[in-house]
């Protein structure tokens, strides 16, 4: 980790701030760690954008890895396209189980059609 954010966090430990400066300190590490992560998985960066955005990352310690989380998904969306909905939030629950209905009735109706004709025959 590079000596801004540890000085930072050894400051917050030692000084009794509140929850919230812990909760920050965490968030901090948390984005630092993550962007690092996708950073160094990016077979795609060029190793010249990839020292930018290091850099970028460790100067700037939330704001820095938060911008770089952001433009990667951007970039990722533009690249890849991005489904509306799954496959299960398409429809609502009722309207999932009238098509199961409607498929399982049409389904039945075409056995019933492939099915020939049986005289039938009384006892």
């Amino acid at each position: 980790m590079n000596p801004p954010v540890l000085s930072a966090i050894g400051r917050l430990l030692s000084d009794g701030n509140s929850v919230w400066a812990w909760a920050i300190a965490v968030a901090a590490v948390g984005l630092l760690i993550a962007a690092l992560m996708v950073l160094l998985q990016d077979k795609a960066l060029p190793p010249h954008k990839g020292a930018i955005w290091a850099v970028v990352i460790f100067a700037l310690p939330i704001f820095g890895p938060a911008a770089y989380l952001g433009w990667e998904t951007i970039r990722f969306r533009s690249e890849h396209g991005r489904d509306e909905k799954g496959p299960v939030e398409k429809y609502a629950p009722e309207e999932v189980a009238q098509r199961r209905e409607t498929a399982e009735r049409n389904q039945q109706g075409a056995r019933e059609a492939d099915q020939p004709d049986r005289p039938h025959q009384s006892g």
